[in-house]
């Protein structure tokens, strides 16, 4: 027989088959069933509960087309299966920290949009969407409202992805009728850099160099970053100087790595949404490639006195 999941078991009574489920922040459930006086106990006896439960939620369910051949379970009659189609829009399940930023922005909107923080409020706030960024132009006499998006796992969305037309219904159910809106997916930017590094000779070069690796990816990282920030040259050396070893850095080289030619020796620059003729070009984002460290370590002996 199956029992009912409810809420809270405040309010059930000694007799009620039912069961609450809580969510840890390690992404494990704990089912709990009644004590004989809030919710009715479990039978006794061994092996006496069957459960059916759903897991791959999240972006680890984003995979290519073509990629699914095996079913967990095969119903009678099901020889084989494909996904002739790519997955999106999947967004992991929220984190303390994200459940922080949404939760006043989904509070401030109160299911309505009226201004350019509203847009990008509920935007972020939308399931599978990742950063979002409103700005407003003048086309002739009409308002329109440019709104730039993310997914959730750091990608551009193709205006094709079902991400997008959901998002676009959900404003359009929300905002002022008058007001036009427009999607569009961010313009990826990378950049690169060199560096020669001083570390202390009692480190050893190579963990000098990963801790500045890893201190440089967190830094310059799709979390980190928002739509049209530069990287400077002085966030860059902020960012490795810290790191224990390391005694001086020269920054040799900061450029563009893919997306835009021409680079400047201390800024690199990401543009906001702006107008081109009758059309308007999303805004960049600018991220640290992946392949974009280049580093020269020389050890330094360093003398106590």
């Amino acid at each position: 027989m199956a029992w009912r999941e409810v809420p809270s078991l405040y309010l059930a009574g000694p007799h009620d088959e039912a069961y609450i489920v809580r969510l840890n922040d390690d992404s494990s459930a704990t089912i709990q069933f009644g004590d004989g006086m809030h919710g009715a106990r479990l039978p006794t006896g061994a092996e006496n509960v069957t459960a059916t439960y759903r897991f791959g939620i999240g972006m680890a369910g984003e995979v290519g087309a073509g990629a699914l051949a095996l079913l967990k379970t095969r119903p009678p009659g099901a020889r084989s299966v494909t996904n002739p189609l790519a997955a999106g829009g999947a967004a992991d399940p929220e984190t303390l920290d994200s459940a922080r930023t949404n939760a006043p922005q989904t509070v401030s909107t109160l299911d309505r949009i009226v201004s350019l923080q509203d847009f990008t409020d509920f935007a972020e706030a939308f399931a599978g969407i990742g950063k979002a960024q409103a700005q407003a132009f003048r086309r002739s006499e009409q308002l329109v409202v440019h709104l730039t998006v993310a997914s959730a796992s750091g990608n551009p969305i193709a205006p094709s992805d079902p991400l997008f037309a959901s998002l676009r219904n959900a404003i359009d159910a929300v905002r002022d009728p008058t007001v036009t809106v427009e999607l569009a997916s961010f313009i990826p930017l990378t950049f690169r850099l060199k560096a020669t590094v001083r570390h202390d000779a009692r480190y050893l070069a190579h963990d000098v160099e990963a801790a500045i690796a890893q201190a440089l990816f967190a830094a310059f990282s799709f979390t980190q970053r928002d739509f049209a920030q530069p990287v400077t040259a002085a966030e860059v050396i902020a960012v490795m100087q810290p790191v224990a070893g390391v005694i001086a850095i020269d920054l040799d080289q900061l450029a563009y790595a893919s997306g835009r030619t021409g680079s400047h020796p201390t800024l690199l620059a990401a543009s906001p949404a702006r107008p081109a003729g009758h059309a308007i070009i999303p805004a960049e984002l600018l991220l640290l490639d992946p392949a974009g460290i280049e580093l020269v370590m020389h050890a330094v002996e360093v003398v106590s006195l």
